[in-house]
């Protein structure tokens, strides 16, 4: 049986391509089957292709800048698994799929010193690979710490390692979900396979594929930890559950969603043991967090953050609910939902099918005698009315909103309708913020900064003539990155502010009169952080976009 080869890009977040009978063409045209955004890279780069003798080949196609195989330029080249094919900054590596290579005569040996047949084989290749990943994330260590399931009644189910090959699956997408910090684990079927995929620092990242029974079992264990009824296959269906992992509880949201192959497994994995635990934590310069600190300690005042879906503004209200005397002060937060527990604070979750909405349960609040109140986010006019009502009225006041930055924020507010008054005189701070991922110190490349960048923001590099860019690595998962921290942009809301909001306001107004203070714009702080090499300033411009 001819070995069968594949191609994964290195510093890709992609499944990786089979290598078969079809030519592989590599460049930046858009017609090229693999298509890589590289300066570097011609449009027709290179193609990966059969020769007459069955050997796998890649042949250059007149790039400009030269196609090379483990470090050497080459023209043509026979390819072997663990070669690495580089083009301009982009590398690919060359391995063999497991799966299609193993016959039973070339796989006796190890069918018998695992002690079965064809499916222990078969259990053999898909759980190594998910424990090489593991390997990878992890430090060597005797023994990786088990996986308990506690149910959504609150029981612990049987070890998992008594659950067969379901067992052993789910054990090891936790482990790696929880090393790799990720927020979510996506399980999809396939006609053949379950691919395995995780949310690792906002990005989709490949982890593997379990054979399709293998899948199944995963996702009957999951169906029943969670406590969903077997219901018809169309059946869209929503849950709770969690696991013990190093001695914490870590609760999970399970979502099941009909798809053409059968039902999708999404798993929001909720660890409060990543989050940070302190203003200080959320990486906010000093110049901010002082401002927000007195905020925390008034009678009245409204502090408004602003963000994307997933840029952590839950996180940082949790921690500005911190800094507040939770035992001198009545704190009540109205959040969708409620996912992480704090001290000392009445929590208390939305649920629009019986009415309890945002708009709902602030009216409701508000009887209940609060010095503080977080609402989770504004989403219409009177609750936005009604929360900035109560920071002129005695109430500290804690809420988000979508928009793009602070003075986007205070558009947004008036364009749902809410007075200009009221927008003028109740708020005291306004924050944005982003999530940028850090680079990997184990792979990370410094280069020389870019003439037209270094022109560009040649203050915030502070003297610095160059920057640090992506490569990829086993540890980070090819992406480059490893973990995220966020970058803030802080409004105060002052005196010369105010009167610009009462009389027709503008953008550009607003933005001169903050930048007489101390103002520093979102993409400025990722330049910051890009300078001192913790990110790249292409991801600083892909999150910030230009803003």
């Amino acid at each position: 049986m001819r070995r069968r080869y594949r191609l994964r890009a290195k510093a890709g977040l992609a499944k990786p391509v089979e290598i078969d009978a079809e030519p592989i063409v590599i460049g930046r045209h858009p017609d090229c089957t693999i298509r890589i955004k590289d300066e570097r890279a011609s449009r027709r780069h290179c193609v990966i292709e059969t020769d007459a003798a069955g050997r796998v080949v890649v042949r250059d196609l007149d790039s400009r800048n030269g196609t090379m195989v483990n470090g050497v330029v080459v023209g043509l080249a026979v390819l072997e698994p663990g070669d690495v094919i580089g083009i301009g900054r982009t590398e690919f590596a060359v391995e063999t799929d497991a799966r299609q290579e193993l016959t039973l005569d070339s796989a006796s040996g190890e069918l018998a010193r695992r002690g079965g047949g064809a499916n222990g084989a078969m259990r053999a290749l898909w759980a190594d690979e998910l424990q090489a990943v593991l390997d990878h994330l992890t430090p060597a260590r005797a023994t990786e710490p088990t996986v308990e399931v506690i149910d959504a009644n609150g029981k612990r189910l049987d070890n998992l390692d008594k659950r067969g090959d379901g067992g052993v699956a789910f054990q090891l997408i936790m482990q790696i979900a929880e090393k790799a910090k990720a927020t979510d684990v996506h399980m999809e079927p396939t006609t053949e396979t379950w691919r395995v995929r995780m949310r690792v620092d906002g990005q989709m990242v490949w982890i593997g594929e379990l054979p399709k029974k293998v899948g199944e079992l995963v996702e009957g264990l999951v169906r029943t930890a969670a406590a969903m009824q077997q219901a018809a296959r169309d059946a869209v269906m929503d849950g709770h559950c969690a696991i013990r992992y190093e001695s914490r509880r870590i609760d999970m949201r399970v979502s099941l969603a009909p798809s053409v192959h059968g039902r999708k497994l999404v798993i929001r994995v909720l660890d409060g043991a990543h989050a940070p635990r302190s203003i200080e934590e959320l990486g906010l310069p000093r110049m901010m967090i002082d401002p927000i600190r007195a905020v925390c300690k008034k009678d009245a005042g409204l502090l408004l953050v602003c963000g994307p879906t997933g840029s952590g503004k839950t996180t940082t209200l949790h921690n500005a609910l911190r800094e507040v005397d939770r035992d001198a002060r009545n704190v009540i937060t109205i959040e969708d939902p409620v996912e992480y527990h704090l001290e000392g604070v009445t929590q208390i979750p939305i649920d629009e099918h019986k009415g309890n909405d945002f708009k709902a349960l602030l009216r409701s609040v508000l009887r209940q005698d609060p010095d503080v109140i977080m609402v989770g986010e504004i989403r219409d006019e009177e609750t936005a009315r009604t929360a900035m009502q109560a920071s002129m009225t005695g109430h500290v006041v804690f809420t988000t909103v979508h928009a793009k930055d602070t003075i986007g924020a205070i558009f947004r507010l008036l364009d749902l309708g809410v007075e200009p008054y009221l927008v003028a005189n109740s708020m005291d701070l306004v924050l944005a913020q982003r999530l940028v991922r850090v680079l990997c110190d184990r792979c990370k490349r410094a280069v020389p900064v870019p003439p037209g960048e270094a022109s560009r923001i040649g203050k915030f590099l502070e003297g610095k003539t160059q920057s640090y860019v992506p490569v990829g690595c086993d540890a980070c998962l090819g992406t480059g990155y490893r973990g995220r921290r966020a970058v803030f942009e802080l409004l105060r809301v002052e005196e010369e502010i105010r009167d610009l909001i009462l009389n027709s306001p503008s953008i550009g107004g607003i933005r001169k009169a903050a930048e007489r203070g101390l103002f520093t714009t979102l993409q400025q702080s990722g330049w910051r952080l890009a300078s001192e090499g913790a990110t790249s300033l292409e991801e600083v411009e892909r999150v910030t976009g230009g803003g």
